[in-house]
């Protein structure tokens, strides 16, 4: 937000420089990022505030902490109320008092609707960022600018009969004031006349009533709108105007009149007319309540670190617009109606923190009982997990749990989406069901700016399930693409296979002392290419995907396709405590086999298979070769390479146990498997 420095001044003027004014402000939670000067000259304060300031989003909110920080003076510079110079008026409804509890108005007549914006108003608009249109939009924007009340000028011509707030009925639609024609649901609320919507409340106005030079009588809004019935409308309406940013976080409900004031004063003087009287409806039950919080001198003093006299703590919080009662354990405050962020006592402390100032806070050593948390050995550390794919030359990535619609379904085709109520954008408003998209977008933006080369992963949640039902799950993902080492003389390039993907996720199986218990066998995803996908098991459960990534989402020639891996973590994380093990003094046995196998056997079962036979004396069994596609062979039959290791902890053995032990293996692999020992 800017603020122009001149009229900032006329509110509160607490004698110091630029820079020393907004390095106060900075230091009390209301950040200027820089100073800047307007076309006319005068220095203009860019403040970046957060939602919860919802009062100084005007020029008398950050007025009043001026005033407050500096101790100053706050200037009472509105216009006393002027009295009707007319009857004419018209009726202001509440129906629905929920969303709009109060819905003030006032009708100007006799107006010289072509009358020209006066110089201070335009020039200060301008320094706003705000660009000057016509005098009775320029007066609203100018009101809602200085007081934080936002405002809307209708022409009275074009309005048939009174006014009232509603909800939006099913299938209604409004003409904004851009042009665009907004399909309104039933839970907008919109300002209409006896005939249709004129407004959707809160947001824009509408074109149908909308003033121009030929506005000869004009009816000024000022209302309290609800935050929750104005929040996400905007956006969902595929706006974001000054009015909805202020109506969402809160406005003062008790400054409606007062904005119709000096609204008044300012058409008045620049295009005359005769103002009817105010009407102001409201319901008093539907609009928010300020209740008293107690702030006890002790927890004060022990959260500050130091002890505050009692009138200094009473000052600053009347400084702040509050109602103080002294108690004898310490204050009862009342906060003011446009403070929206004050419900707690610890809002109350952090206000004299301000105040006062952090940085003439003493830095005071804590004191307190240091109790780790307990670790098990029955967990693998998130962060060891982390740490090893670092060291295999990993980044981390973190990403938001959103992507759009389109991204979804290309990896989600058919499964229900879970659309936000209230997404932050288009691209952004739908929960995710894999870490994938993300790390793929990462993928294509190093890409694209020469980066080929990508080893990348995430830890982060998943979503999936119903709208009513949404299950959360952990997991961890990755991405390899480009040359498999770094370029180098002293290696040849070679690009990443799924072999190095496999590696890596048998690495992170490995950290888990249950790494007998994972399996991998080949199994179609819709998201990988076909014939190169792996699901990742745990004894019969599916906790994980490995495998290439379908040519349809990876945009890129056959040399390109990332591989990818995903894995549910708490899965991964289970694991056992030590034991040690005995170590053989004997000497092992090697045997080798050279077996013709049926190409349908996975190697895996192969060795399943051996190790749960083999017993005690078979210490290893692994695959040292692999040959597919000669000439010597049917097309539907490979060989495969089997070493054998065996040994005992209490003896050397004999030859003749060793190869007893080998013939059961070749028995065992004939009868289950089909698989014969090459000639």
């Amino acid at each position: 937000m800017k603020i122009d420095l001149e009229w900032l001044r006329e509110w509160c003027d607490p004698q110091v420089g630029e820079q020393a004014l907004a390095d106060r402000l900075t230091m009390a939670g209301l950040e200027v990022d820089r100073i800047s000067r307007s076309e006319h000259g005068s220095a203009v304060l860019e403040l970046a505030l957060t939602p919860n300031r919802a009062d100084c989003f005007s020029v008398r909110g950050v007025a009043r902490e001026v005033a407050a920080l500096f101790r100053a003076k706050l200037s009472a510079r509105l216009p006393p109320a002027a009295p009707a110079a007319c009857d004419a008026r018209r009726e202001l409804g509440l129906d629905a008092p929920e969303g709009c509890p109060r819905f003030a108005g006032r009708v100007i007549e006799d107006l010289q609707g072509a009358a020209a914006t006066p110089d201070f108003i335009a020039r200060r608009l301008v320094s706003a960022g705000v660009r000057p249109l016509h005098l009775l939009v320029d007066v609203t924007n100018y009101v809602m600018l200085e007081l934080g009340q936002p405002m809307h000028a209708y022409d009275l011509a074009r309005l048939n009969g009174n006014l009232c707030a509603r909800w939006a009925r099913q299938g209604e639609t409004l003409t904004l004031l851009d042009g665009t024609e907004a399909a309104l649901d039933s839970d907008v609320l919109v300002i209409a006349d006896e005939h249709q919507a004129v407004a959707a409340a809160g947001i824009m106005g509408g074109l149908s009533s909308a003033v121009s030079d030929r506005t000869r009588a004009v009816l000024l809004e000022s209302a309290f709108f609800a935050p929750a019935a104005v929040a996400g409308r905007a956006r969902r309406l595929g706006l974001q105007t000054e009015a909805s940013l202020r109506f969402e976080r809160g406005v003062d409900p008790t400054g409606q009149a007062e904005a119709l004031e000096l609204a008044t004063e300012l058409i008045a003087g620049a295009a005359g007319g005769r103002a009817g009287p105010v009407v102001d409806s409201k319901d008093g039950a539907r609009l928010p309540q300020r209740e008293p919080i107690r702030l006890r001198r002790d927890r004060l003093a022990a959260l500050l670190g130091l002890a505050l006299p009692d009138t200094e703590v009473a000052a600053m919080l009347r400084g702040l617009g509050m109602k103080v009662r002294m108690l004898k354990t310490g204050w009862r405050v009342t906060p003011p109606s446009f403070r929206f962020d004050l419900d707690r006592e610890i809002d109350l402390v952090e206000e004299v923190a301000r105040v006062h100032g952090y940085e003439n806070i003493p830095e005071t050593p804590a004191r307190w009982s240091a109790h780790p948390a307990p670790s098990s050995e029955r967990q693998v550390d998130v962060d060891r997990i982390r740490a090893l794919l670092v060291d295999r030359g990993y980044c981390e990535c973190v990403n938001y749990s959103f992507l759009d619609k389109e991204t979804h379904q290309a990896f989600h085709a058919g499964a229900p989406e879970l659309e936000l109520a209230n997404p932050l954008s288009s691209e952004l408003s739908v929960l995710r069901g894999s870490l994938w998209p993300g790390l793929l977008r990462n993928w294509r933006d190093n890409r694209d700016r020469g980066m080929p080369r990508a080893r990348l992963f995430e830890v982060g949640i998943c979503f999936s399930g119903q709208a009513n039902e949404i299950i959360e799950e952990k997991w961890i993902a990755g991405l390899l693409s480009g040359d498999a080492v770094p370029e180098q003389w002293g290696e040849g390039k070679r690009r990443t296979d799924f072999f190095d993907a496999r590696s890596d996720v048998e690495a992170m199986l490995c950290l888990s002392s249950f790494a007998d218990r994972f399996r991998l066998e080949a199994a179609p995803h819709k998201t990988l290419r076909p014939g190169r996908s792996v699901r990742i098991l745990r004894d019969a459960e599916e906790i994980g995907w490995l495998g290439e990534l379908h040519p349809r989402l990876a945009d890129g020639g056959k040399e390109t396709m990332p591989k990818v891996f995903a894995l549910r973590l708490d899965a991964l994380r289970e694991s056992r405590p030590a034991e040690a093990v005995r170590t053989s003094r004997f000497p092992s046995s090697r045997r080798d086999l050279s077996l013709l196998s049926p190409q349908s056997v996975p190697a895996g079962e192969m060795l399943a298979a051996i190790s749960a036979y083999g017993g005690d004396l078979l210490r290893e069994v692994f695959v040292f070769d692999l040959y597919e596609g000669g000439k010597n062979f049917q097309t539907d039959t490979k060989s495969v390479g089997l070493g054998l290791i065996f040994q005992s902890i209490s003896r050397t053995l004999t030859d003749q146990e060793v190869d007893g032990a080998v013939r059961g293996v070749v028995s065992l692999l004939e009868k289950k498997f089909g698989i014969s020992v090459r000639e």
